[in-house]
């Protein structure tokens, strides 16, 4: 009996640490695309915040921070209820970087109120909320691009509004796409693939996030909705590489499971 109960609580405590971990721990993920001799650019992804702007190994300014990015960008769902906005532009706020971009996710048209009803945010909400993120000093991309440059390279980062409501739409020409050196499309639900960029739309990297990777992982395969998805990056072909970003919060369970969070780092050789 003592033999058992010493057990129960082994597997307990491990199955505690182990959520823990999986929560509240984030990975950095890394990548390198392009010449690695050339002049790098650095390229951070956050996504699905859902609210949460602090972890075991910091807060998100001070990672992010930390890896000196030349451009942030932020893939929607950063709230689950208007509550938690402040402190997610305060986060916001302290990330030290001249190019800050967003694009809407599905929680940015809806709301949680009380334990799970779910309300659509009126047009005026919707545009105060789109503003106060733009106070922060984010350029916020809706179906629309954004040139830059970076030592004489033209690069676009190009942002779907939201791509669960079929909102998303491409305005710009392929010639126009192709006049750049590096084009980097972001969108929040990767289902944009199938609406938008099935055709051989031209760009470099495409940044999505939604899917949590699942939130709940077991022997490495994704549980439930999203299961059909990829996690990370797919090479489509010589190109165009399509990445889908775990996220840093968590939506209807309050917990991962072999699914930590996930900041996401590019270094392009331009």
């Amino acid at each position: 009996m003592t033999i058992l109960i010493i057990v129960t609580i082994f597997l307990i405590t491990f199955v505690v640490i182990y959520l823990v971990y999986s929560t509240l721990w984030v990975q950095f993920s890394h990548f390198q695309l392009g010449n690695s001799d050339n002049q790098q650019i650095k390229v951070v992804q956050l996504t699905d915040l859902h609210g949460r702007t602090h972890f075991i190994n910091g807060s998100i300014s001070r990672m992010v921070n930390r890896l000196k990015p030349d451009y942030v960008l932020i893939t929607g769902d950063v709230i689950t209820r208007r509550g938690q906005l402040r402190k997610i532009l305060k986060a916001f706020s302290r990330i030290d970087c001249p190019n800050l971009f967003f694009v809407p996710g599905n929680h940015e048209r809806v709301v949680l109120e009380g334990v799970a009803r779910r309300r659509r945010y009126t047009e005026q909400e919707y545009g105060e909320l789109i503003s106060s993120i733009q106070n922060c000093n984010i350029t916020v991309l809706a179906n629309s691009g954004f040139p830059s440059t970076k030592d004489e390279k033209k690069i676009l980062i190009y942002g779907f509004d939201n791509s669960l409501y079929g909102n998303e739409r491409l305005t710009l020409r392929t010639e126009e796409l192709q006049s750049y050196d590096f084009v980097i499309m972001l969108a929040h639900s990767p289902s944009i693939i199938k609406s938008s960029l099935k055709n051989q739309i031209p760009f470099d990297l495409l940044l999505t996030g939604h899917t949590h990777g699942g939130q709940i992982r077991i022997l490495g395969r994704t549980i439930g909705a999203y299961r059909n998805y990829h996690v990370g990056m797919l090479q489509m072909d010589k190109r165009r590489h399509f990445y889908i970003n775990r996220g840093l919060g968590t939506v209807r369970l309050p917990f991962r499971w072999a699914c930590p969070p996930e900041i996401a780092v590019f270094e392009i050789g331009m």
